[in-house]
């Protein structure tokens, strides 16, 4: 087994989080769209994850935690997904994409 810094253990592990954080974000999205969540392909549920992600690293814990995600409509979703098309990760231009997203996040609480 190689050797692995507690930096990279450390890195691997905000990463579970974050992946985790989203997937329960989705779980409710999920749950609150009902029948419209049939709606969206696999590869835009894919694309929501990670915007999902993406955001959940530029809001505070315990903002995120408030978010009602379950009261998402249709609609805010295609918004996300839409604002999202212009997502590219890694890009140092990617920030005003991820503070649209975020200001739909939290203008549910």
């Amino acid at each position: 087994m190689p050797d692995v810094t507690q930096k990279e253990v450390g890195r691997r592990l905000y990463h579970v989080h974050r992946e985790k954080m989203a997937e329960g974000a989705i779980k409710k999205i999920k749950i609150g769209l009902g029948d419209e969540w049939k709606s969206f392909t696999k590869d835009e549920i894919h694309s929501l994850g990670l915007l999902l992600q993406c955001t959940w690293n530029v809001i505070d814990r315990k903002e995120w935690d408030k978010i009602p995600f379950g009261h998402l409509t249709k609609n805010d979703v295609r918004n996300i997904l839409t604002i999202g098309r212009e997502y590219v990760p890694g890009a140092t231009t990617d920030r005003p994409v991820i503070d649209e997203i975020k200001k739909i996040l939290l203008a549910l609480i």
